[in-house]
């Protein structure tokens, strides 16, 4: 698993056709200085048990307007259009 310093920009459904049929949360995160780009744009998901923890940092990170760091799989890695993310985090200043 790799990290990543990304940006919250919105969390829910996802609205570009790639829900899948379990229970999730979406969060978009814009990567932050990885080179190359890893996150740019990309819709995650937390898997079933993880989904409360997530969306609780996820909305802290934006109504902090700090960064998270992001623990998952580059994006698409399966082919799927969302990526799972295994950990998520506030970035401390």
């Amino acid at each position: 698993m790799a990290w990543y310093i990304c940006t919250v920009n919105e969390v829910g459904p996802a609205t570009d056709g790639s829900e899948t049929s379990s229970p999730v949360v979406y969060i978009n995160l814009t990567d932050t200085g990885n080179t190359p780009a890893a996150f740019v744009g990309q819709w995650f998901y937390a898997a079933e048990g993880g989904q409360n923890s997530m969306l609780a940092v996820a909305l802290a990170a934006i109504n902090g307007g700090k960064h998270v760091r992001a623990g998952g799989d580059p994006p698409n890695a399966g082919g799927s259009p969302y990526t799972i993310i295994t950990r998520l985090y506030l970035k401390s200043s």
